[in-house]
């Protein structure tokens, strides 16, 4: 009698710890169960980015906008969007094969490109976005020190990556730019301008950022 009853707690025991086991990898796995609370940005590498420039961008948008920040494949590098008298690439072409690329489960997708960006009326951009689709893209490659001819500086390079990651991504909360130049929404027309205004929201775009993420879902 002993050994049977010893035999069907031992039984219940192993099935509890099966049961719980399993919960805690669906926790892991499956986002599905807190998308309500938790967003999900996904950055996408244009051409060859730096592991540790994309690491660094990851982690400080997940802290900032309290969201869950995965990196996607690799895409090739934008020839399709050169301009061959400018020498540039044209960001809102980029921004539209971003799109065509039909990625589900994400609330905003980042794209993170080395090329210089431009768009027809202006000579040149540090990134761009479009508010309705929720795609950005920035280029890194006027936050380098050596674009200037300057000796190079990771620190303030990686500061650069994220204002102007906030910043292309907060149009897309549907915020416009700012007339504060303390506040990141600034539009940046040098790059003095981007260091000047760092990488945080005025407490009005603060206040009206906290709006839109309380009633946008993800799609």
């Amino acid at each position: 009698m002993i050994s049977t009853q010893r035999y069907y707690c031992k039984k219940a025991i192993l099935i509890t710890l099966i049961l719980l086991s399993a919960i805690n990898v669906f926790t892991k796995t499956n986002y599905a169960a807190n998308t309500d609370m938790m967003k999900i940005f996904c950055i996408i590498p244009i051409g060859h980015i730096d592991d540790k420039t994309l690491q660094h961008t990851q982690k400080e948008l997940e802290k900032r906008f309290n969201v869950i920040v995965e990196c996607g494949r690799q895409l090739e590098e934008p020839t399709y969007a050169y301009h061959k008298h400018k020498k540039q690439y044209n960001s809102t072409t980029i921004l539209k094969k971003i799109y065509k690329l039909k990625l589900t489960g994400y609330d905003r997708i980042l794209g993170i490109v080395d090329v210089d960006l431009y768009v027809p009326e202006r000579t040149f951009v540090f990134g761009g976005a479009d508010v309705k689709k929720k795609v950005s893209v920035i280029s890194l490659t006027r936050l380098k020190q050596k674009f200037y001819n300057l000796s190079d500086d990771s620190a303030l390079f990686n500061y650069r990556t994220i204002i102007e990651a906030v910043h292309e991504l907060g149009h897309t909360y549907g915020l416009y730019h700012c007339k504060n130049n303390k506040c990141v929404m600034f539009l940046s027309n040098t790059i003095n301008d981007t260091d000047h205004k760092g990488a945080d929201l005025c407490s009005k775009c603060k206040e009206i950022m906290e709006k839109k993420k309380d009633t946008l879902k993800p799609e």
